[in-house]
């Protein structure tokens, strides 16, 4: 079998494959071509100019000594460096050092209240024609969607008269339109008519499980009311701490709801007045209870 001189490896059969052709440059970077086929079955040539930089590293003599200790234990004869399968990794803590440390700590506390106040201002403008974070009379769908919406070209909701009817919210317009909200705003569930129309009673909620816990620190949320405070006494139905409609912080109470009334009595007389983060709590019945 005879074999022929490769003149050009570009040139070559696919059985081919052809080493990388390294040039060294004066300016200490190098220059590697190669050959190889591309998505169309085309040979192409592919030039590359490398240069190495060498990045070193100061750490103080004792961090490298102690990088050179032999390990031990369940880490013995291990490669250098943590294993995540016997060492658990803490979160980076940023250290800052100046003089200036409570104007900075001061300045980024109002920068992020800043952030959540214009957070919170956002979500407020809330368009009925489409939902989008703007008014509803600059709605651009506002021609298109704002009769299926009850918006007419103008911005303007219809008459109570005409509601029923232009939004579709009643099955005339003699007076349903008139009985419920506003179309295309939001009502709460507990103010939702039902089917035949009739509004629901202040007193169709229950109350009776649910307690008032005031006294509580700013920084106490749901999650720690739910797994520290009240994990003892079972699942709970509902926890809700008052907020701040502006900037969102807690207002110092929240209502605590739990699976009976027994257990809910249980936890007024454990926890009523004991302390919790540097205050004394105070639990109530949110709904007073009538003598028997």
């Amino acid at each position: 079998m005879s074999t022929g001189i490769i003149e050009s490896w570009a040139d070559a059969g696919d059985e081919f494959s052809a080493p990388p052709d390294i040039i060294n440059n004066s300016d200490g970077t190098k220059t590697v071509i190669t050959f190889r086929t591309n998505q169309d079955g085309k040979k192409v040539k592919v030039t590359q100019r490398i240069k190495e930089v060498v990045v070193q590293e100061k750490v103080h003599p004792l961090i490298a000594k102690r990088k050179n200790w032999r390990k031990f234990g369940k880490e013995k004869n291990k490669p250098p460096g943590p294993d995540t399968s016997t060492t658990q990794l803490g979160e980076k803590v940023e250290l800052k050092l100046g003089l200036s440390w409570k104007q900075a700590e001061k300045k980024e506390e109002e920068d992020k209240q800043q952030e959540r106040a214009q957070a919170v201002s956002i979500q407020s403008i809330k368009c009925r024609v489409c939902g989008g974070d703007h008014y509803t009379s600059k709605c651009p769908f506002k021609d298109t969607l704002g009769a299926a919406a009850g918006i007419t070209p103008s911005g303007t909701t219809p008459e109570p008269g005409q509601e029923g009817t232009d939004a579709g919210i009643g099955g005339d317009g003699s007076g349903a339109g008139a009985g419920t909200p506003g179309g295309g705003r939001y009502v709460p569930r507990h103010l939702r008519a039902d089917a035949n129309g009739n509004l629901p009673s202040r007193e169709a909620r229950d109350d009776s499980t649910t307690l008032k816990v005031s006294q509580l620190n700013s920084f106490v949320d749901e999650d720690m009311l739910r797994n520290e405070l009240f994990a003892r006494f079972g699942p709970l139905e509902r926890v809700v701490i008052v907020r701040n409609r502006e900037t969102g912080e807690s207002r110092g109470f929240a209502y605590v709801s739990f699976a009976t009334e027994e257990i809910a009595q249980k936890a007024l007389d454990l926890l009523d007045g004991k302390g919790y983060h540097s205050l004394i709590l105070r639990l109530e019945w949110s709904k007073k209870k009538k003598p028997t």
